[in-house]
């Protein structure tokens, strides 16, 4: 069958756009920087829970999960934009206005999974392979799992409520 995105073409009626490379989505996320978050702040000193992503994304401990006293829980099944997923535009844009590349939801990637990257300027994934990368980190996760170049993947029939898509698209 066609996959989700090229249905998505069809009945949008328009051409050009898929999911982003991993190349393209660090690069998008950066927004021209080359620091731990888009931000263009250094490394900060507590990459668990730290005030960089409660500006930038939503992630564990800045509303993503809920201390109940003793530990970090994820919110109840009901939960609202208080917790679990933000809204999109409740945290501060990277310098190119994008929004939540930190943190939310994790952002599956058009490459397959391999352990590296073949550097230089735009590099490509893997041809093959088992598993999709996943980019961005998310609102179950810690600050650190948020930063610009984390990398992740799972199975690309993977469904959960931490994972999500952003599109690029090419312009004629």
């Amino acid at each position: 069958g066609e996959s989700f995105i090229g249905s998505l073409r069809t009945k949008a009626g328009i051409l050009g756009f898929d999911l982003p490379t991993e190349a393209q989505w660090e690069y998008a996320c950066r927004a021209g920087t080359t620091t731990y978050y888009s931000d263009g702040l250094g490394t900060p000193s507590d990459t668990t829970s730290n005030a960089q992503m409660n500006v930038l994304g939503r992630y564990e401990r800045n509303g993503g999960k809920v201390w109940n006293g003793s530990a970090w829980v994820n919110p109840a099944a009901a939960c609202d934009a208080a917790n679990g997923t933000a809204i999109v535009g409740s945290y501060a844009p990277n310098a190119w206005g994008l929004y939540d590349t930190h943190g939310n939801v994790w952002e599956w990637c058009l490459d397959w999974h391999a352990s590296a990257l073949t550097g230089g300027t735009d590099p490509r994934g893997a041809d093959s392979g088992s598993s999709r990368v996943r980019r961005g980190g998310c609102w179950d996760g810690p600050a650190s799992g948020c930063r610009s170049a984390f990398r992740n993947n799972s199975g690309p029939s993977g469904r959960s409520i931490i994972i999500g898509f952003r599109l690029v698209r090419t312009l004629p």
